[in-house]
């Protein structure tokens, strides 16, 4: 099987800009139509460690591959560590309003907005996680701007870097050495030098989310560590969280992504319950 990152997506129905930045724009998929429904929105926002270096192509796959069960997609493109703006808090304040725009979508497409699915992978799911969180950020402060609330059926973590302490402490396994790093790199500090820039945009501080969540990662991941998801699920269970995680055997980090995976079924349910 090819790997993900080489294989070309289907293309994108829209793309669409949510800001004025060149990378402030999404793709937007649509299912067929069904007369007078709304569909379920499928928002997936990709990883790479928020480096510049990758963007949302590959996300194309994932999203293309929801069609079939009637979810429109809306996968976006956010300004990464460097780009000009990228990194804290730039990318915090284009993926909130990314999210935002669906208001915006959905007076032109037919979307249910009820049943809005949060996803990220890598990354990307610090990124989805935080947006489940943001209701809670500090009243002043780094990001406190962007504190709304918008609700979300559920929040899905596909191989997540969902707690960026946990991905700093957990990064002493040699395997994992320069996740500690690319935290740094976009947090632009550490927990101990800028402990106000991580209270406002660490998932980790801004639970319980009151959000049902979904951890879904394989057992061969060699980017994240298996302990997250655990150490995440364990902390919510006790904060009285709705938390589901799924450990594939023999999976790696890209094939919670990939329709082609023998992690593909698993993925495809996590997201399907999380939609209601």
């Amino acid at each position: 099987m090819d790997d993900i990152l080489s294989r070309t997506p289907p293309p994108a129905d829209h793309r669409i800009h949510y800001g004025e930045n060149p990378l402030q724009f999404g793709d937007l998929r649509m299912p067929a139509p069904t007369a007078g429904q709304r569909a379920p929105v499928f928002m997936f926002i990709h990883g790479g460690w928020w480096k510049a270096l990758y963007g949302l192509d590959y996300g194309g796959h994932i999203c293309a591959a929801l069609k079939p069960d009637g979810f429109a997609s809306w996968s976006i493109e956010y300004r990464r560590v460097g780009d000009a703006g990228g990194g804290f808090p730039g990318t915090f304040e284009d993926v909130a309003r990314g999210y935002d725009y669906l208001e915006t979508l959905a007076k032109t497409y037919a979307l249910d907005l009820s049943r809005v699915v949060v996803a990220g992978h890598s990354a990307g799911g610090h990124l989805a996680f935080w947006l489940a969180g943001r209701h809670h950020l500090p009243d002043s402060g780094p990001l406190s701007q962007l504190r709304s609330f918008k609700p979300m059926r559920g929040v899905v973590g596909l191989a997540g870097a969902v707690d960026l302490r946990l991905t700093i402490d957990l990064a002493g396994w040699f395997t994992f050495a320069h996740d500690k790093q690319e935290v740094l790199n976009f947090m632009g500090a550490s927990p101990k030098q800028a402990p106000e820039r991580y209270r406002a945009g660490d998932p980790g501080e801004l639970v319980p989310l009151n959000v049902p969540q979904w951890l879904v990662q394989g057992s061969d991941d060699n980017q994240i560590p298996g302990q997250l998801p655990t150490r995440w699920t364990e902390r919510g269970k006790r904060l009285g969280e709705t938390v589901t995680v799924n450990i594939i055997p023999g999976a790696d980090h890209f094939d919670v992504v990939d329709p082609q995976s023998k992690a593909w079924p698993a993925v495809r349910a996590a997201i399907l319950k999380a939609a209601g």
